[in-house]
């Protein structure tokens, strides 16, 4: 596994990116206030909340998450941007791979589990 491709082959980049898009779907149920609102995200398989969030149909949903929701949100989209870059799974601390038991539990990981409780600005020469 080289560090520009962490996760391995085409099954876990899949598994990922569903489970990504089912985090999505998990905080725009959340915020869903009406039953059109539950219609809508009901009428979506959860890879398609993922595509479909820009344009509309779930991302006025998506827009009414503040706070801590926010913050999650904005996480989730920037682990789909490292998975179709490539990176998803490399620190960005160290630029090793995370391991995989560490992204099936931490799945919006930026950082190896050395490299989140050693900073570098703490890491001894």
């Amino acid at each position: 596994m080289s560090a520009r491709t962490a996760i391995p082959n085409a099954r876990m980049i899949a598994e990922f990116r569903d489970r990504l898009a089912a985090a999505r779907l998990e905080l725009a149920r959340g915020v869903a206030r009406t039953d059109a609102d539950l219609e809508t995200i009901a009428a979506h398989e959860s890879r398609e909340i993922a595509e479909d969030a820009a344009t509309g149909t779930v991302g006025a949903l998506l827009g009414r998450l503040e706070g801590q929701a926010r913050h999650e949100l904005d996480e989730i989209d920037s682990a789909q941007a490292r998975l179709e870059a490539g990176v998803f799974g490399v620190c960005e601390g160290c630029r090793r791979p995370i391991t995989l038991e560490r992204l099936r539990v931490m799945l919006r990981a930026r950082y190896c589990s050395q490299c989140q409780t050693y900073p570098e600005t703490e890491k001894v020469a």
